[in-house]
């Protein structure tokens, strides 16, 4: 592989760059349109399932390469959800308090962490998409509006 990378920092983000294309592809398909609370929980869904493929990968790549770098990867997922969070908001399902790019690094945040709770054997993969949005919809919920069910259970 060192004749083709110079280092295992290369190795790394060359996989990355390669996962988050693929998973851009399947991103692609989402249908984002409509009630931006159930656009956000069907892009959790398929993002979790992204997440959860390559956990390996994003522990690696945490280790290897520079926040600056991962958030650079992860430009194409975060365009992808953005108009959906904007709509929300501009419906006012979503908060405007707080600028879009933080809310979709807490989503993007809370799917890592569900990652980091699965190796640590706190949490199921089968249960981590459920979470995710539960979470990620409080937090993204107006103060004093009620916080949508998401059917995920504790």
């Amino acid at each position: 592989m060192y004749a083709h990378f110079a280092s295992r920092a290369e190795v790394v983000d060359a996989a990355m760059s390669r996962a988050i294309d693929r998973g851009n592809e399947v991103l692609g398909a989402v249908g984002l349109t409509g009630d931006p609370l159930l656009a956000l929980a069907r892009y959790v869904e398929a993002g979790w399932h992204l997440v959860d493929q390559a956990r390996a990968l994003l522990v690696a790549a945490q280790r290897e390469l520079s926040a600056g770098r991962i958030r650079e990867l992860h430009a194409g997922p975060a365009a992808r959800v953005e108009a959906p969070v904007a709509r929300g908001r501009a419906e006012g399902a979503f908060r405007t308090d707080l600028p879009i790019a933080w809310m979709i690094n807490v989503l993007h945040a809370v799917m890592h962490s569900a990652a980091d709770e699965i190796r640590a054997g706190r949490l199921t993969s089968e249960r981590a998409a459920d979470h995710i949005t539960a979470t990620v919809l409080a937090a993204f919920t107006p103060p004093g509006k009620p916080v949508p069910e998401t059917g995920g259970g504790a």
